[in-house]
């Protein structure tokens, strides 16, 4: 195992941060490493809002959840897909900007493969992170405190500062769970696959001191309720083509 390999693999969600504040050159070095994610075609469809005005940090934290380490982590960042430049590109040079589904799901891709890089350069600086998916919850207000004029889109919030706490990793599905041959399996064959996990979720979950349950459990009751049913109709309000 390299080293690069081993810091992905010591990766984990820190929920509990110190008081201590990240520094602007650490900020600007995590964002040049995030850059050099993939980007369809060099369109670097996305942008990230640093939100440093501890009123905004407050409301953004109860709308969460609330979710007091939005308030309280070294740093907070909302995650964009972003196609407000190119819109504005198109507009100067008197062309159509092409509203396509495409072209909405290339920000999304876009902003996550950058997220996943600008997480793992903080990781690698010593500092912890977890994502938020809480900012869906009122997008509209997001998109309120951050000023987010048409063709951006709030994805998610990240929290990054210094631990404390000292969490183990949440075990993943095997992968040969994930990782599949030349085609898809059948039904059969991927519930078998969860099987083994399921136990070792739930013993998981029992060392952490929670109610232990497999993660097909755990699944179940989380899929069958409907959340954040109004998205759609923020992103189409925010000029995403879905359909």
């Amino acid at each position: 195992m390299n080293e690069t390999i081993r810091q992905m693999m010591a990766h984990r969600s820190i929920r509990r941060f110190t008081d201590d504040p990240v520094p602007d050159e650490h900020i600007l070095e995590a964002v040049r490493a995030g850059q050099m994610a993939s980007t369809s075609s060099a369109v670097q469809a996305y942008s990230v809002v640093r939100v440093r005005d501890t009123g905004k940090r407050a409301a953004l934290a109860e709308l969460a959840g609330p979710q007091e380490k939005v308030a309280r982590c070294g740093a907070f960042f909302v995650i964009c897909g972003d196609s407000r430049r190119h819109r504005l590109l198109c507009e100067r040079a008197g062309a159509a900007y092409a509203d396509t589904f495409e072209n909405f799901l290339v920000s999304v891709i876009d902003a996550s493969l950058f997220a996943q890089n600008l997480t793992l350069a903080f990781e690698s600086l010593g500092y912890g992170a977890c994502y938020i998916g809480g900012m869906r919850n009122d997008l509209w207000r997001v998109r309120q405190i951050i000023d987010a004029p048409a063709g951006v889109y709030p994805l998610f919030g990240l929290c990054v500062g210094k631990a404390a706490e000292s969490p183990g990793p949440r075990p993943r599905l095997d992968p040969g769970a994930v990782l599949f041959e030349d085609a898809y399996p059948d039904d059969a064959a991927l519930l078998e696959g969860v099987g083994a996990y399921d136990r070792v979720y739930e013993a998981y979950l029992r060392e952490r001191g929670a109610r232990p349950a497999g993660w097909s459990e755990a699944m179940v009751d989380k899929l069958q309720e409907k959340t954040r049913a109004d998205a759609g109709l923020f992103y189409t309000a925010q000029g995403a083509k879905l359909g």
